[in-house]
């Protein structure tokens, strides 16, 4: 089985679309620094029901073993540290399949 990890984003009003899209970018560049991650996509709601999250993405994992592997790894700290004080909100989501 494997871990599925999706993050769903709330910018800050004051952020801008380059920035928000830097952030995605960045994500989807997590792949090339963390052997863990089997897949990676990441994008933009085209629709009106997210309730203000515009932005989502997507990790796979191979084990639930990899999840703190990932989380603590320096390229997602980096991206943390980069970009988390950017977000209103976010939502994390969790499961084996």
């Amino acid at each position: 089985m494997k871990l599925v990890h999706i993050v769903i984003a709330k910018f800050k009003p004051e952020i801008s679309e380059e920035i928000r899209q830097q952030a995605c970018n960045q994500v989807l560049a997590l792949k090339n620094d963390i052997p863990q991650i089997l897949s990676c996509t990441a994008g933009k709601t085209f629709t009106e029901r997210s309730k203000g999250y515009e932005w989502g993405w997507v990790v796979e994992l191979e084990k639930k073993e990899d999840l703190p592997v990932y989380a603590e790894h320096p390229a997602h700290q980096d991206f943390l540290a980069k970009y988390k004080h950017m977000f209103e909100d976010l939502i994390a989501l969790d499961y084996m399949c």
